[in-house]
């Protein structure tokens, strides 16, 4: 039984070892340090959701005010991949510190999505209600393909 908690616990943590590998490769490189990534982003939405040029001011200034917290998530997100990445090239194990890593990344993750949702939350108060349909039926047509992506591989 406690060789199986082992073994769970160490496929586990494999499997987030080897999933930056699998990375889009451009994703948030310096494109996101530099704000292209943004820009990209915001001229996506106006084009798709006809966007005024006061929404599109306001949703810049969204973008702007929210950049400096999702750095500094996704920097303690890396600092924290790299701790694993040294725990696991130990070669004893550190249950302790390993459960504390793992409990971290985890919090981190929960940070990470309650900070896209509150910027997602501005910006729909941005956007007239059709515009608020057509933004979320094309996040849901997102997720659905990145979806069957996942399942094609």
């Amino acid at each position: 039984m406690r060789n199986l908690k082992y073994l769970t616990l160490a496929l586990l943590l494999g499997t987030l070892e080897i999933t930056p590998a699998f990375a889009k490769p451009g994703h948030c490189d310096k494109a996101c340090e530099n704000g292209e990534q943004q820009a990209t982003r915001l001229e996506h939405l106006k084009e798709r959701l006809d966007l005024t040029a006061q929404q599109e001011a306001e949703i810049k200034d969204i973008f702007a005010s929210t950049k400096a917290t999702h750095e500094a998530l996704h920097e303690e997100k890396r600092v924290t991949r790299e701790e694993l990445r040294e725990l696991f090239r130990t070669d004893t194990l550190d249950e302790p510190r390993l459960r504390e890593l793992v409990r971290k990344q985890s919090d981190q993750r929960a940070d990470m999505m309650i900070a896209q949702h509150a910027t997602r939350t501005r910006i729909n108060q941005v956007l007239t209600p059709e515009q608020q349909e057509q933004h979320e039926a094309s996040r849901q047509q997102r997720q659905e393909r990145r979806g069957a992506a996942k399942h094609r591989q």
